[in-house]
């Protein structure tokens, strides 16, 4: 008896959660061209997630031609997704560029809320180094 009693029972809460949950789902198509550029074409090149900090660095092509050679290449921008640890998180994006031909290199700084990265850039005979710092509020170009 104490058996048919906990079965029904549990049957009433799941039917009971079953009556309260979602009811219908909804689709909506995106009309925000920029979004959905950056969603198909983007890349993601680097990623940290340390101390307090997530970094994610995505490039983004400027189109072709946007390089400004003849081939029809493209230059890139740079998209990087800063986020704070937390339920409620700050977060922020930053934009820069153009770059050509952009290539993440490697970690060199990991502060508590800041972190440090090198980008490298141009045409192969002639690559460029730049560092770049981010926190919360902002990106800067390091020494």
């Amino acid at each position: 008896m104490k058996i048919k009693s906990t079965f029904i029972l549990i049957l009433t809460i799941c039917f009971i959660q079953i009556s309260f949950g979602q009811n219908a789902l909804k689709i909506k198509k995106s009309e925000d061209s920029r979004l959905i550029k950056i969603l198909n074409n983007s890349e993601l090149i680097g990623e940290n997630s340390e101390n307090y900090l997530s970094v994610r660095i995505y490039t983004i092509d400027n189109g072709t031609g946007s390089a400004g050679f003849e081939s029809s290449e493209v230059s890139h921008n740079l998209l990087i997704a800063v986020s704070e640890f937390d339920e409620e998180p700050n977060q922020s994006l930053f934009e820069i560029g153009p770059f050509y031909n952009p290539k993440f290199v490697k970690w060199t700084d990991k502060k508590k809320y800041e972190k440090e990265f090198e980008i490298e850039y141009g045409i192969y005979s002639n690559r460029k180094t730049i560092k770049l710092k981010i926190n919360i509020n902002e990106l800067k170009m390091g020494k």
